[in-house]
């Protein structure tokens, strides 16, 4: 139970982590990627452990599905979640029904005899089932109006070509990599293997030739928002053109009647669609209310009052003020009849109408909504104060309306820019107000800018939306990857037919390498019972052996004074004999062992300084018998772990060679501190200035019962045991030990031991 929750969480973050990886070659606006692996790698763990990792599939897809969802800029909710679930049970189901078909058919890699079979398992695999997810993947994307269904054909072009490369490429790898064993062909590998450089070096070439069409794409865009912001300048330049010439006309007139108003001004706003509205507002003085309301009324307009709206929006009359500034004249009257009358000065959101009158200069509104008009429809007013003629003062004001939606209309041009566009006025920062495009950012944006007109600063941003990615998509990339990934998967197709053929051989190879195994086996056998025969009689002679050695000695110490001197050095040649060969024997018997691998440590703390001084005293007096000098230098004064036992002996080894090889010389034990790979030790040098060892005879120097180069001649008693078993013991604590030297002038053996073993 737990091996299968393992299995599924690691199917989990495989499937996430390089669907994650490939989101990257995804070209917008399509949704899905041209290289899918995580199919490949769902297809090969249902093959190999079956419906044990449904689970795993299901949720993998699940998951990087939503992480799509989020790099696209779609928020997660149920509707996202549900196309995530609904998506991941096709994945789900294409793995399983591809599988069943793989093993049904008995085509999976490794069972794969002819061309036929390798033909059958790359068209299961890759073209025929991964049309299952594709085909409802896409159609999904358009049930839950991700993509429109313009671009269905294209997401579902795409989604199937990853699939099946995904798929084709990785889910043989994956069945390698699972039913791994050490006797796997090295051509079985080579097929996947192969195949997958190949993949790398294709999306290397695409992502490269991606990145320049994302350059261009940038620059295309950039084009489009700066010809829009343009066309709104020069739209908006009219509408203060509109206002310049309202503002001369009125200057220049010493009365300007209503007839004459809507006859001036009716060519002009018939010419600019986006103007809603030109108004005239005369200032009104509070004292001259009554006759001014009266003069309004004689020119027609029956009814006439100011007004101001109360709290419902309701226009009701005005109260009184100390001024006023109503709207008089309006051109286009029709639609526009309720606004007469209403005084610009008690609105809140109209601009300071006052400090337009004191200064005298051209201003535009905040973003307002019209009386005459739905509150969603958003407008600006440019105002702009009048001088009678020969007048210092200003009389009145002259408005000039136009919506944010009709002057949007002239601007914007080509498909798929009303819907990528976000406008937002941003003069006040604290307070931005939205005039075009959706309250949130749910795409990235693509390009942005900002625009100033009078006093009002507006941002344009250019959204990745389907439409205008769309428009400027490029589809090099697209072939280069899609002409790259059949080459990849004509390449397998020929690497397996490559393999089939081998099949043969390789099972011949098998057939040899069992009966070679079988020899090895035999020999083996026969050297272990040497090993076994040689140990036992090891133990026979120690037993006869110890009881010479003991009986000498005794002799030796008890009956000294009754034996004459003759006698006495006979015995003494005894005992040393006796000594040396169970010096031998010993050795032999530690060879015996570490070959049979029963030769076990007994680890304890060694102080290593202390054992070379013994070790010194004790072969002193040999080597000032041969006229040779023994020095000690000791750096390292701590404890290392080991066998003391057996470091002694490798040590006695060690110092027994350097003196029965120099005479008239000098020896020199060194030990420090050193560590190797980062792990703590000491090195041990046993340096002497005898006879030295040929390059040639190096190699052989550790062999057992091989005695090199003069050797022979200088130690006829030796059998070529004590450097092989020293090296054995040496490499038994974990350390190593080498040799240099000089023929004639200088020997070092080295040894390396770790502080702690293990």
């Amino acid at each position: 139970m737990s091996r299968n929750i393992s299995r599924n969480i690691l199917l989990v973050l495989l499937y996430w982590g390089f669907a994650l990886g490939t989101e990257l070659l995804a070209i917008p606006p399509d949704f899905a990627t041209p290289v899918w692996p995580s199919a490949g790698i769902a297809l090969g763990f249902v093959v190999v452990f079956g419906r044990a990792v449904y689970p795993g599939v299901w949720l993998g897809a699940l998951i990087a599905n939503l992480n799509v969802s989020l790099s696209q800029g779609i928020p997660i909710d149920l509707q996202q979640i549900a196309f995530a679930s609904v998506v991941s049970c096709g994945a789900l189901a294409q793995a399983a029904i591809a599988s069943h078909m793989l093993l049904r058919l008995n085509l999976l890699p490794s069972q794969l005899t002819n061309g036929v079979q390798v033909l059958q398992f790359l068209l299961i695999v890759g073209p025929a089932s991964c049309l299952i997810n594709s085909i409802n993947g896409s159609v999904m994307l358009g049930l839950f109006g991700i993509v429109p269904w313009a671009g269905w054909f294209n997401n579902w072009i795409v989604w199937w070509v990853g699939d099946s490369v995904g798929a084709l490429v990785i889910a043989p790898f994956v069945v390698r990599v699972l039913t791994w064993s050490p006797t796997s062909s090295s051509r079985i590998w080579q097929s996947v293997a192969l195949p997958i450089i190949f993949l790398m070096l294709v999306i290397a070439s695409f992502i490269f030739v991606r990145s320049a069409e994302q350059a261009n794409r940038r620059t295309q865009i950039a084009e489009i928002g700066h010809q829009f912001e343009a066309v709104l300048a020069l739209n908006i330049n009219e509408v203060r053109v509109i206002l310049n010439a309202a503002t001369s006309f009125f200057s220049a007139s010493d009365h300007v009647s209503s007839a004459g108003f809507n006859t001036f001004f009716s060519p002009l706003v018939e010419q600019h669609p986006a103007i809603l509205a030109v108004q005239w507002l005369p200032l009104v003085m509070g004292d001259d209310r009554t006759s001014f309301v009266s003069a309004v009324r004689e020119t027609g307009v029956a009814g006439f009052e100011i007004r101001e709206p109360d709290i419902d929006r309701r226009l009701v009359v005005s109260r009184d003020r100390a001024e006023y500034l109503p709207i008089t004249y309006v051109y286009p009257l029709e639609g526009n009849e309720q606004v007469l009358g209403l005084d610009v000065l008690a609105l809140p959101h109209r601009g300071d109408a006052s400090r337009l009158l004191r200064t005298g200069s051209v201003q535009a509104s905040v973003p307002v909504s019209l009386v005459q008009h739905k509150k969603s429809e958003l407008s600006y007013i440019l105002s702009a104060p009048v001088k009678a003629p020969d007048s210092q003062k200003y009389d009145g004001v002259i408005q000039v309306l136009f919506r944010v939606d009709d002057l949007l209309k002239r601007a914007i041009s080509g498909d798929g820019v009303a819907e990528s566009l976000r406008l937002v006025d941003v003069t006040d920062s604290d307070n931005p107000v939205l005039l075009h495009g959706n309250d949130k950012r749910e795409l990235p944006v693509e390009w942005s800018s900002r625009f100033s007109f009078l006093d009002r600063v507006i941002s344009i941003e250019l959204m990745a939306t389907y439409g205008i990615m769309t428009r400027v998509s490029f589809w090099q990339s697209y072939l280069i990857l899609i002409c790259g990934l059949l080459y990849v998967a004509m390449l397998e197709a020929v690497l397996l037919t490559m393999i089939t053929r081998q099949r043969t051989i390789e099972d011949q190879v098998k057939i040899k390498t069992c009966e070679l195994a079988l020899a090895k086996e035999a020999a083996e056998k026969a050297s272990m019972a040497k090993t076994e025969f040689l140990a036992s009689m090891s133990h026979e002679l120690r037993t006869p052996l110890n009881s010479v050695i003991g009986f000498t000695r005794r002799v030796m110490n008890r009956s000294a004074s009754r034996l004459d001197e003759r006698s006495l050095d006979a015995l003494a040649v005894v005992d040393r004999n006796a000594n040396h060969l169970l010096g031998l024997i010993n050795n032999l018997l530690d060879i015996s062992k570490l070959d049979l691998g029963k030769l076990e440590l007994s680890l304890t703390q060694v102080a290593l300084d202390e054992m070379l001084a013994e070790t010194k005293n004790q072969f002193l007096p040999m080597a000032e018998a041969k006229g040779t000098s023994v020095q000690l230098e000791c750096e390292f004064h701590g404890l290392i772990e080991a066998d003391a036992t057996r470091l002694r002996q490798v040590i006695i080894n060690l110092m027994a060679n350097a003196v029965k090889f120099t005479v008239g010389g000098e020896i020199k034990i060194c030990l420090v501190e050193k560590s190797v790979q980062k792990v703590p030790g000491v090195e041990l040098r046993v340096e002497d200035t005898g006879i030295g060892i040929a390059p040639d005879d190096i190699e052989k120097l550790f062999n057992k019962f091989q005695k090199v180069g003069r050797e022979e001649k200088l130690n006829p008693e030796g059998t070529g045991l004590g450097l092989a078993l020293t090296k054995e013991l040496v490499e038994l604590h974990k350390g190593t030990v080498s040799v240099t030297s000089e023929p004639g002038k200088l020997t070092v053996f080295s040894v390396w031991l770790p502080q702690r073993h293990g």
